[in-house]
């Protein structure tokens, strides 16, 4: 890090009245000690600062994805990737491909596979069995299913015999057998019984993402990843100074006794890296249609989804949380779902306030008109992913039909006067926040033209970037030091390669983050 920097012939977009339009910014020792013309901040050369010229290129406050999955973007990189392969035939073809590299019972590990590519049925354990005797276990692109072989099943004892655990499904066929695809809470359980990665694997993984997110403008982040090791991870990271973001590290629902017997509360931390919130699950998925609804899925007469949760048990575990000082995320895709986390963590919105906490719903992607009022009169923050908006219109549509409608509802919940904050859910989306915005105020995708869906929910430039930095720091308890470019604050900001403020919004897809700051330390330069 440099001790005194200035940068200059900027574009500043600040979210900050005092420091907006600004054309350089002075810092020293991390610090946004300045903010001026040209005329007033250049000077500062003669004492010492060192000069960047930004060459009137737009900053804007480095970005925050509040909500993604570090390590297993990192670790996504490494594995065999399924996300976009239109055919099984395709998906088959890089398997054998992968398993022919394979030692002798070496597990094949991959994940992005979508069946809402490949037709309405759900692929089989048959199909991997005649790729490799290996064990395969292989993650749905959403993440909540996962296909494994026969070998896998036999690896974690799972047969016949086996009754499906609370809030999961072991999916069987009619003579009583699994199939090969678990769901929610059974492909959870399964992952306690694949081989652990070793904790160097998992840094090298982390250290991965890291570098993938700095080149996309990103500074700092929600991360929802479970693994045990992570806390250990990012303090060893920031002990070494080879920590940049700012992770906001939530805490599994497995961790949470642990937790509390530490004395962690949410916020509790460094610069760098602080305790997050308590992680739950209300429900399922879209893509893999256990997402918790009112109604059935469209040309379906039983299947409401999955409760993962029971209102009882989240009424437990928020109680528990809220009176540890640690705030709550909740998980919710489905109507019922977002429901039941409003209403659950809504009963106890004085606790929250007292406490200073700030309770999330995470997605909260379909909503009943009636329910958005919620989150704005319980304290809850509407933590979501506009990528996902236009990746999942099609299967939103063909499944939920038209209560569509309030699925992503951005404007909506803005109008209600609610807190809005931008993530990727990356790896299962891409993390580039260039790609959400552009989703967020088109509510189209970048590779079809097709007409917006649902117009109505489009925002403007300023509202998705508001999002994804004063929203998003807000959420993860970074506001003070983060989210806008103010003085007084660390000096964490995105250099864009043009003004996606002054460009027709279908064409911010073509912009590029050139530069990253960090604490005033170019951390990427394109």
């Amino acid at each position: 890090m440099a001790d005194k920097v200035i940068f200059v012939n900027g574009n500043f977009h600040s979210f900050d009245r005092k420091t907006h339009g600004a054309q350089a910014i002075a810092v020293e020792d991390g610090l946004i000690i300045d903010a001026g013309t040209n005329v007033r901040i250049k000077p500062l050369s003669r004492r010492g600062f060192k000069t960047i010229d930004l060459k009137k290129q737009t900053a804007i406050p480095g970005l925050i994805d509040s909500h993604l999955h570090l390590m297993s973007l990192g670790t996504s990189f490494k594995r065999v990737n399924l996300d976009g392969v239109d055919s099984l035939d395709k998906a088959r073809k890089l398997l054998r491909e992968a398993a022919a590299r394979l030692a002798p019972g070496q597990w094949l590990r991959g994940r992005g596979w979508n069946k809402n590519l490949w037709g309405e049925k759900f692929p089989d354990k048959e199909i991997l069995d005649a790729i490799t005797p290996n064990p395969v276990a292989l993650s749905s692109k959403d993440g909540h299913l996962l296909w494994v072989n026969s070998a896998a099943l036999k690896h974690a004892g799972i047969d016949a015999n086996t009754p499906d655990p609370q809030g999961g499904v072991i999916d069987k066929d009619k003579n009583g057998e699994p199939t090969g695809i678990l769901k929610e809470n059974a492909a959870e359980d399964f992952y306690d019984k694949i081989p652990p990665v070793s904790y160097s694997d998992k840094l090298d993984s982390v250290c991965r993402a890291q570098e993938h997110l700095l080149k996309l403008g990103i500074t700092g982040c929600g991360d929802c990843d479970e693994d045990k090791d992570l806390f250990s991870i990012y303090h060893e990271l920031d002990r070494r100074g080879k920590l940049k973001l700012r992770v906001f590290k939530m805490i599994p629902k497995t961790g949470l006794a642990r937790a509390i017997d530490f004395k962690f509360h949410t916020g509790f931390g460094t610069e760098h890296i602080r305790v997050g919130c308590l992680k739950l699950f209300a429900d399922g998925a879209l893509g893999s249609q256990t997402a918790l609804m009112f109604k059935p899925y469209e040309k379906s007469a039983d299947n409401f989804g999955v409760e993962t949760l029971k209102p009882e048990e989240i009424d437990n575990l928020v109680s528990t949380a809220v009176n540890a000082g640690i705030s709550v995320a909740m998980h919710a895709i489905g109507d019922k779902a977002n429901w039941q986390a409003l209403r659950g963590i809504g009963k106890y919105s004085q606790a929250f306030k007292e406490k200073g906490l700030r309770p999330r719903i995470e997605h909260a992607q379909l909503l009943r008109k009636s329910d958005i009022g919620l989150f704005e009169r319980n304290g809850i923050i509407a933590s979501v992913q506009p990528i996902h908006a236009t990746s999942d219109r099609d299967i939103a549509d063909r499944y939920w039909g038209k209560r569509s409608r309030y699925a992503y509802p951005f404007k909506s919940i803005l109008a209600s006067r609610a807190r809005l904050a931008f993530g990727s859910d990356a790896p299962i989306e891409t993390a580039d926040p260039i790609a959400g915005i552009h989703a967020a105020v088109t509510r189209q995708r970048q590779d079809v033209i097709r007409p917006s869906w649902y117009p109505e929910e489009k925002i403007t430039v300023r509202q998705a970037v508001e999002a994804y930095t004063r929203g998003a720091a807000y959420a993860c308890c970074y506001d003070y030091i983060a989210g806008s470019i103010s003085i007084g604050k660390r000096a964490d900001f995105a250099v864009l390669s043009e003004n996606i403020f002054e460009m027709k919004p279908g064409d911010i897809k073509g912009v590029n983050v050139v530069m990253t700051v960090i604490d005033g330390e170019v951390v990427f330069q394109k």
